[in-house]
């Protein structure tokens, strides 16, 4: 984790924030649909539910391009977390919010290719994050 200033693409203002780096520290971010806030879901967390990523090779039989075969895994994982405290939703497609304007911080940086999700590798967190595994639903 590193501190790092981003530009907000919506309002231009400089927006400083700690820089997760995800492969390395075996997480996943969802951002909140509505607000800046960040859920960091553990993969220790996801093998408890026995929710398995799937193959991003080719010859996975499911393969489509830019990786969309992923989205029903993404929408399982998502389906195990409460809203978040503002009434948005925590969501792997969903990018990263500036805290000044409510803007997208980064633009629409994943668009519907969840190999931009993959290959972007860490979270932006400007305003704290939220451990996954305190947000799940009740059982």
């Amino acid at each position: 984790m590193s501190t790092h200033v981003i530009q907000c693409e919506a309002c231009g203002e400089d927006i400083a924030g700690q820089i997760h780096h995800l492969g390395l520290a075996g997480m996943d971010a969802l951002y909140c649909s509505s607000c800046p806030r960040v859920l960091l879901v553990k993969a220790n967390l996801l093998d408890r539910f026995r929710i398995v990523r799937p193959p991003l090779g080719k010859d996975y039989p499911g393969f489509q391009p830019y990786l969309r075969h992923l989205l029903p895994f993404y929408e399982k994982v998502e389906d195990l977390f409460l809203p978040c405290e503002c009434g948005g939703r925590f969501g792997f497609m969903n990018p990263p919010r500036c805290p000044k304007c409510g803007g997208l911080l980064r633009g629409d940086v994943y668009g519907d290719r969840p190999i931009a999700k993959v290959t972007d590798g860490y979270a932006f967190v400007s305003v704290g994050s939220v451990d996954g595994a305190a947000w799940l639903k009740p059982a």
